[in-house]
């Protein structure tokens, strides 16, 4: 698969496959959930110094989530398996998607070249 050039805080970047992104987030998203569970059970100290890394590895789940949601699509399957993913993530609140993670997304649907 030829790799593309998809655009984020105004920067162009290479991305991988959808399914390289797809897999990116996922594991950013477990990372979210694995620090926030230590913070809700840390001690005060140690949540001082939890707080301000998960802040990082929100955003850094907010930034793939971004590039997944504008990572154009080469064919059908990759499509259906974008949908699909978005759709999960919004259905069981695995994460919040922004209304501009869905602008994207739906820009992403429109290019495609049938």
């Amino acid at each position: 698969m030829a790799v593309d050039l998809a655009c984020s805080d105004e920067e162009a970047q290479e991305t991988d496959a959808v399914a390289d992104l797809i897999a990116a987030h996922r594991r950013a998203i477990s990372e979210v959930e694995c620090l926030g569970k230590r913070l809700m059970q840390a001690e005060e100290a140690e949540a001082a110094l939890i707080g301000p890394r998960l802040d990082a590895v929100m955003a850094d789940e907010a930034l793939v989530r971004r590039q997944a949601a504008m990572a154009p699509v080469a064919d059908v399957c990759e499509l259906k398996m974008k949908a699909a993913y978005f759709q999960r993530l919004m259905n069981d609140g695995w994460c919040d998607v922004d209304a501009d993670d869905l602008h994207e997304l739906l820009r992403s649907f429109v290019d495609f070249q049938i």
